[in-house]
């Protein structure tokens, strides 16, 4: 209990505090490990749930390792046929993608002289026909050229947010930009995405994105992207386990835990407990903080003209290359 490294300790460490048992017998054990949860969701979340001047994105929340998605490229080698009011169609050929097992994960589909696009629901690896997510609503037809193409991508199971652009080094490019939905939509229309390495990516889910563009142009032309992000921290146990709140402030977790604790019980000393424990997130932030201004020379600091930045130490150019001034 001495050090709070386990929350193991931290609940003992709550419980002594607030004058109970710490061999399993007070009848606050199990609901204590309910409280150093809910402090400890607080406090990775941002703090702002117990005070609303703190919402920091944490740097020990960051995974060491970027997340990374392989882009599927565009599909339309081949012919499809339709029906108007249904919703089963047929390729005349099993549509291969290079990853996915099948259509039915992100996969949409659109032939080519219908306006409408149409996601596929159901379809079995290596099999010809496939369902959409409604009837089609073009015209009976056989044989009509089609384009296949996948924009969302699930994201690692551990995303919490993703903290910069998404990278890719294909295209010239160095960064994908997020965008709101409906931005996206706009700039982007479904039924005029082209292929390509995609400019720009939306959050479609908690953990699903969409892209701008559909991929590769051609078969087996895969793209790599990665991103930076904060991991959502698993559940604490009543065990051996460590919160990922390094040592030094984990003391917050206690005070949080035993203000809740304190509250349920109609203990008097709830608030000290909780001024307490706001100081400590209030700390907390402030050593976050810094750390970022430590290892930027340019944090805080107003640079008037462009040419500073130092992304611009060689000449501005437009996306084609042409100088520009």
């Amino acid at each position: 209990m001495a050090n709070l490294r386990t929350s193991a300790d931290l609940i003992d460490h709550m419980l002594f505090r607030a004058g109970e048992p710490t061999d399993g017998t007070s009848d606050f054990d199990a609901v204590a490990l309910i409280y150093l949860n809910r402090a400890y969701q607080i406090v990775w979340s941002g703090g702002g749930e117990f005070d609303p001047s703190i919402q920091e994105d944490w740097w020990w929340l960051r995974k060491a390792t970027p997340g990374k998605l392989i882009l599927q490229p565009l599909i339309e080698t081949g012919k499809v046929s339709v029906t108007r009011g249904n919703a089963s169609i047929t390729f005349s050929a099993a549509p291969s993608p290079a990853i996915d097992a099948s259509l039915a994960s992100g996969w949409f589909f659109k032939v080519d002289d219908h306006a409408d696009v149409f996601r596929i629901s159901t379809h079995t690896s290596g099999s010809t026909a496939a369902t959409l997510d409604s009837v089609y609503t073009g015209g009976t037809a056989t044989g009509k050229g089609f384009r296949l193409f996948k924009l969302e991508y699930a994201l690692a199971t551990d995303v919490l947010r993703i903290v910069s652009p998404m990278r890719t080094y294909q295209d010239n490019r160095s960064e994908i930009d997020g965008v709101d939905l409906p931005a996206l939509e706009r700039d982007y229309p479904m039924n005029n995405i082209q292929a390509g390495v995609p400019r720009r990516f939306a959050f479609v889910g908690e953990r699903k994105v969409r892209f701008s563009h559909a991929g590769g142009s051609t078969s087996g032309d895969l793209i790599r992207s990665e991103y930076d992000y904060h991991a959502r921290p698993s559940d604490l146990t009543d065990a051996t386990g460590e919160p990922v709140v390094p040592m030094g402030h984990r003391k917050v977790l206690s005070d949080l835990g035993l203000y809740f604790l304190h509250t349920d019980k109609n203990d008097n000393r709830a608030d000290g407990v909780g001024m307490l424990a706001r100081s400590g997130l209030r700390a907390m932030a402030r050593e976050n903080r810094q750390r970022k201004t430590a290892v930027s020379r340019l944090m805080g600091k107003i640079l008037p003209r462009q040419t500073e930045l130092p992304q611009n130490v060689a000449p501005l150019r437009t996306e084609a290359g042409l100088i520009i001034g």
